[in-house]
């Protein structure tokens, strides 16, 4: 593709997001307070959650301008399948958060709470629908991104673990933000290093989007007003996971896999948010950004702010 499309559809990518952000949000808020999606956060004070919604329909909006505008140069590239991949796989992914966001058996937590209901009661919660939702999404879409039975393994495991890793960070104001920027971050500088920055801004071109989004919402979220909720936790970790699977070579996907593996594995065990506080620089950046937060209580309450 020529320099000069490719440079128009990131400013598109950039600009867009910025546009669309203050009637999304507002369109986003009356809707989801309509709709009742009020709930209690890690403090046990009620907030609106799966505001990642607003993250998504701004990101698709965006992609099908981004795809609308490759049609319309006759483009049948490469760029144009990823684009339509990402946009089916971020669309389906946040919908079956959105169903578990909107589900009231929420009490069964991880791997072993869902699949122990199932054995125990017989009967599916809405995590395990997520479950077998996300899989199923990841499975069709890891060989329509691979050329190799081994590479198709690797990014399927990476596609459907990923937006269950940004869930696991989600118990704190803007953490799970914070985990996508630095996950994808990784991302674009083993692209850089390995593939050009060229094809690696190609590979961005429909990444950009949510990105600059999550940008967007991380005040919201960070200040304790909203919640990203699985829907938006979904959706941020499967453009983690696409990222990897269409812009790093093949050892980085299979350490990343295993990398998640192991956080998955833990999780089943440990406390992140107990390891976070007890970890001087972790605490104090899961801490960063979050003064708002502190903020936000001090006036609810009418405290000195100690809550």
């Amino acid at each position: 593709m020529e320099t000069k499309n490719m440079m128009f559809m990131m400013l598109v990518a950039v600009v867009f997001p910025l546009v669309l952000d203050r009637p999304l949000h507002k369109i986003g808020i009356q809707k989801l307070n309509a709709m009742g999606m009020n709930r209690f956060n890690y403090d046990r004070e009620p907030v609106l959650t799966a505001g990642g919604l607003i993250l998504v329909c701004s990101s698709a909006i965006t992609g099908i301008v981004l795809i609308g505008f490759l049609l319309l140069r006759g483009a049948k590239s490469e760029l144009l399948l990823h684009g339509f991949l990402f946009l089916t796989g971020m669309i389906t992914m946040a919908f079956c958060g959105w169903r578990d966001d909107r589900a009231s058996d929420r009490d069964a937590k991880g791997f072993r709470g869902h699949f122990g209901v199932l054995w125990r009661e017989r009967r599916m919660t809405s995590g395990m629908w997520k479950l077998i939702g996300g899989t199923s999404t990841a499975f069709c879409l890891s060989f329509s991104l691979s050329n190799s039975l081994w590479a198709g393994i690797v990014s399927f495991g990476l596609l459907a673990l990923s937006p269950n890793i940004i869930n696991l960070f989600d118990l704190r104001p803007a953490r799970a933000i914070k985990v996508f920027w630095g996950l994808t971050a990784i991302a674009g500088a083993f692209g850089i290093w390995t593939i050009g920055a060229g094809t690696a801004m190609a590979n961005w071109i429909f990444l950009m989007p949510i990105f600059v989004a999550s940008m967007l919402m991380f005040p919201h979220d960070a200040g304790g007003k909203i919640m990203l909720g699985d829907t938006g936790a979904n959706a941020l970790g499967f453009a983690v996971g696409f990222s990897l699977v269409i812009g790093t070579p093949i050892y980085a996907q299979a350490s990343m896999l295993v990398l998640f593996l192991c956080l998955q594995v833990t999780a089943e065990f440990c406390s992140f948010s107990r390891v976070i506080e007890q970890v001087g620089w972790l605490r104090r950046l899961d801490q960063w950004g979050r003064a708002a937060e502190a903020e936000n209580k001090k006036n609810q309450t009418g405290t000195s702010g100690l809550v």
